[in-house]
């Protein structure tokens, strides 16, 4: 009962940001950003986007596209940026066409998604992208061993964490990896770079 009403506090965009703070977003985005940073884009799709944290990691005239499935933080995405295109749709299922997109970020997303909206999302990832474009992977992995790691976990409204081998694998079944990296600040954290051939 309590989590459901931290649930439901948190998917207020201002507090739903100050949360994403104190589990350690913005060394995730820094890390986002030093990854990102050498690879040119000019049209993005950050699923699972939220407030569009990562907009600001992109240049201007880059076509910086939030798809989430709340639109109170799609709201708060165009507070902060009323230029900005918000789209209110289902990574499993993206409202875009075909080879659109040089980048698709889906950064702390798949602990949100069972076995089969995790494949239908890499899917459309693939589907959505360019040949030549990057799929951007950064999310939180499960380690019994962690126990900020344990806690965040109980807090977070993710039910499906997995294994860095489990995500690894299922990025590598579609995209060649040219990037891999574990990395730890509460909880341990992957982040991969795909490459669609």
């Amino acid at each position: 009962m309590l989590t459901g009403v931290l649930h439901r506090l948190a998917a207020r965009p201002w507090v739903y940001d100050q949360v994403q703070n104190l589990a350690g977003a913005k060394r995730v985005v820094e890390k986002l950003s030093q990854g990102i940073a050498p690879l040119s884009a000019k049209v993005v799709v950050d699923i699972g986007g939220g407030t569009g944290t990562a907009g600001n990691l992109f240049a201007p005239d880059c076509r910086y596209i939030c798809l989430d499935v709340e639109l109170p933080k799609l709201m708060g995405f165009r507070s902060r940026f009323p230029s900005g295109l918000a789209v209110l749709g289902d990574a499993t299922s993206m409202p875009m066409i075909d080879c659109c997109a040089d980048m698709v970020i889906c950064k702390s997303v798949t602990h949100h998604l069972t076995d089969l909206m995790l494949a239908r999302t890499l899917d459309e990832s693939r589907r959505v992208l360019r040949a030549g474009g990057h799929v951007i992977l950064l999310d939180a992995v499960i380690n019994r061993q962690r126990l900020a790691g344990r806690m965040l976990w109980r807090l977070d409204r993710g039910s499906y964490p997995r294994t860095e081998e489990d995500l690894r694998e299922r990025l590598e079944s579609r995209f060649k990896i040219i990037h891999w990296e574990k990395f730890a600040i509460y909880h341990e954290y992957v982040f991969g770079i795909g490459v669609k051939g």
